[in-house]
């Protein structure tokens, strides 16, 4: 009788480890599947799909060119961020030596 008592505790603390392990990976495989969501997404370590750019109407090109900057304004506005930043971190390293 003893025998039997300790073949069937046994059994149950393996049909238990077994029920562990399945609600243990429970989860990760429905992270994994994330619920069929992400149908369009591909694997992790796979090339996406190219996304489809929108074509650009010649009006907008044209608007792009003329709201560039000319070489004198580039160089302006790079001289007043130089001196801004001059202005401001004077302040803090006054006094300071670097590390």
């Amino acid at each position: 009788m003893k025998s039997s008592m300790e073949a069937s505790v046994r059994f149950l603390i393996a049909l238990g480890a077994v029920a562990l392990v399945v609600l243990a990976a429970h989860p990760a495989a429905a992270q994994h599947g994330q619920g069929n969501r992400g149908l369009g997404r591909a694997a992790p370590g796979r090339p996406t799909p190219p996304q489809q750019v929108p074509a650009r109407d010649v009006a907008g090109q044209n608007a792009n060119r003329e709201a560039r900057m000319t070489p004198e304004q580039r160089r302006q506005l790079r001289r007043d961020v130089h001196d801004h930043g001059r202005d401001i971190y004077r302040e803090r390293t006054a006094g300071q030596n670097r590390p």
